[in-house]
């Protein structure tokens, strides 16, 4: 007898391992390189943002939220003095100073200082243009300009311009422009740019795949069980989960907005219609294939009909 020798397969757990290594140290430089770990919240301001004058302000600005539906930025700003512009005490200006913030073509903020007063960090609205449609690749920015006054003289005062971001999960960077002369006031042009961070973009694109390889799976799995005459009752309940579970899944990435991005229109509507229209089929073509006992006029006795086999069989 001759003895068969054992079959030898690779075995898995190796390959498995080094996929999941690859992946977390993938996710892990993501993480890295997204800026979610990095405590410093400054914002690098492009162009001339510096002054000559030993006499003046740091207009300090935090970016608080960034609302992309609305199209508003919610700031706070705080001056800080310098030079003659110091009182006595800390955080004490020694002038009447006026702020004044023009963003969509229209003056949004005015605020004065008075003199010989603690200064406390003031709220701004600033108008965003670009919505939230290429989400999550949206890159809104905010045009504005700033004015800084003497509210006795009228004169200009002269400010550098510092900017941090605490909207999160959000990367802004700031551009100062040339000054604009208009009478005794200067005014001066700032842009902010804004993008998602690289890990939010990851995320969601995790999520758009889930949905995609979801929708395959489904097509393929109903197609089968069509070709094959086996489609059950679990079809239809696991497509019924699959289509209501997808606007759970879309609302749940970060940052998502309301329902119509281009993102909704390329990638969510598509396998919703798909999803659905399976679903419409597989339920009516159970409906009717259960429902053939009620539709029926009379019904087969099958227990007696396989006595009466039977016993036919018994008296051959």
């Amino acid at each position: 007898m001759t003895d068969i020798a054992p079959k030898k397969r690779r075995n898995p757990a190796p390959i498995i391992l080094a996929v999941v290594g690859v992946v977390l140290v993938v996710y892990y430089v993501v993480v890295s390189f997204s800026g979610v770990l990095d405590a410093n919240t400054e914002v690098p301001i492009s162009g001339d943002n510096e002054t000559s004058d030993s006499n003046y302000l740091t207009l300090r600005m935090s970016t608080q939220d960034i609302d992309l539906t609305n199209r508003v930025v919610q700031a706070k700003v705080i001056p800080i003095p310098h030079g003659s512009l110091l009182g006595d005490k800390s955080g004490e200006i020694s002038r009447n100073l006026r702020i004044e913030v023009s963003s969509g073509g229209i003056t949004t903020s005015v605020v004065t200082f008075p003199g010989e007063s603690i200064v406390d960090p003031t709220s701004l609205t600033l108008s965003l243009e670009r919505g939230d449609s290429a989400y999550p690749f949206d890159t809104p920015y905010a045009d504005f300009q700033l004015s800084v006054q003497d509210d006795e003289t009228g004169r200009a005062v002269p400010f550098v311009i510092e900017l941090n971001n605490s909207a999160r999960p959000w990367v802004l960077a700031g551009h100062r422009g040339a000054d604009i002369a208009e009478g005794e006031r200067t005014l001066v042009p700032v842009t902010i740019d804004g993008s998602r961070d690289l890990l939010s973009i990851t995320l969601v694109s995790f999520y758009v795949l889930a949905i995609l390889l979801t929708t395959l799976m489904a097509v393929v799995i109903i197609g089968s069980a069509i070709i094959r005459r086996k489609l059950e009752f679990s079809n239809v309940i696991w497509l019924s989960a699959t289509l209501l579970s997808f606007p759970a899944l879309r609302g749940s990435m970060p940052g998502a907005p309301p329902i119509g991005t281009a993102m909704d229109f390329i990638v969510l509507f598509p396998c919703l219609v798909l999803i659905a229209g399976m679903l419409l089929w597989t339920g009516i073509y159970m409906l009717w294939r259960e429902s053939s006992v009620l539709r029926q006029r009379t019904l087969e006795e099958e227990e007696a009909a396989a006595a009466a086999a039977s016993a036919a069989s018994a008296a051959d």
